[in-house]
């Protein structure tokens, strides 16, 4: 029962990562990484997971970014294998493993948000850049629409956008119409849940799997321990690898010396007095190579 006790959390957790909700997040993540470290803080201002109001619902952005030289509007969405689709297509292909699969289109999503913020902010749509990044795929069969970005080449994409079309004023107005205009998104108390489900999903798989391989796990600990023990006194090892006992520490620590002329054998403490031993350990150690020999 406790060797088993980790293989559900770890069923569970495995399906997790395959779901299309952890791809989702994982692109969502790398995308705010790259548009955090690569934009200019003094020109772009991000905001992340916005949701505004659209028709009798809302609208989920995964990024905004205000600058001078208008706003972008990115979804970030994970693909797998080989991709087919066009702008106006309503779904996209995916061939994977001689097999495919259908995906929304997500440039339809990303037009609704524009379509959302257009409504909320007054601008001329030329003040909108849509973009979508996708991640994980391996490449377009048919010609990649061309507001389709690879994560890699986001930053490039949007500085091509180089011309002002907003004056600082207007960037920070707009900057305050989407602030005000955000809302607590439907599910939100659910998605909170949600991720606490998830580190209580792992809190369970490491304990499972620490109790039912602890012994395991504590002798692993323990060989390494050994092995950096070794390293940094080899002194107090055997060429085995084996510890030595107390006796053969302090036997080894002692100053031997042996004279064939006379036959007599005297051992020292370092730096110390001498040590009562016996005659033929004496002349053991004192013959051993690592120690003096008269």
């Amino acid at each position: 029962m406790v060797h088993g006790f980790w293989i559900v959390p770890l069923v569970l957790l495995i399906a997790f990562l395959a779901s299309p909700r952890f791809r989702g997040e994982i692109a969502e993540t790398r995308v705010r990484r790259i548009l955090s470290a690569g934009l200019e803080k003094n020109r772009y201002t991000v905001l992340n997971d916005v949701t505004v109001p659209s028709g009798g619902g809302t609208v989920h952005i995964d990024h905004v970014v205000v600058s001078r030289f208008g706003v972008f509007v990115i979804e970030s969405q994970h693909a797998r294998g080989w991709v087919s689709g066009g702008e106006f297509q309503e779904r996209w292909k995916q061939y994977r493993w001689g097999r495919f699969t259908r995906m929304e289109n997500p440039l339809h999503k990303n037009s609704l948000q524009v379509e959302a913020l257009l409504n909320i902010l007054k601008v001329p749509a030329k003040a909108i850049h849509p973009v979508l990044v996708l991640l994980g795929h391996r490449g377009f069969r048919t010609v990649m629409p061309a507001r389709v970005v690879a994560p890699e080449k986001l930053l490039a994409y949007m500085r091509k956008k180089a011309q002002p079309l907003l004056d600082e004023e207007q960037a920070a107005r707009i900057l305050k119409m989407i602030e005000s205009a955000r809302v607590q998104p439907f599910g939100g108390a659910a998605i909170h849940k949600w991720r606490w489900l998830q580190v209580a999903l792992l809190v369970v798989l490491f304990a499972g799997t620490y109790f039912a391989f602890r012994d395991e796990v504590s002798g692993l600990v323990e060989t390494l321990g050994e092995r950096n023990a070794e390293k940094a006194a080899p002194e107090l090892f055997h060429p085995d690898g084996s510890r030595k006992t107390k006796q053969e520490i302090r036997e080894a620590s002692l100053i031997c010396a042996f004279s064939q002329d006379s036959g007599r054998c005297s051992c020292y403490e370092p730096g110390g007095p001498k040590v009562d031993i016996d005659p033929a350990k004496c002349r053991s150690l004192a013959e051993r190579g690592s120690i003096l020999k008269q």
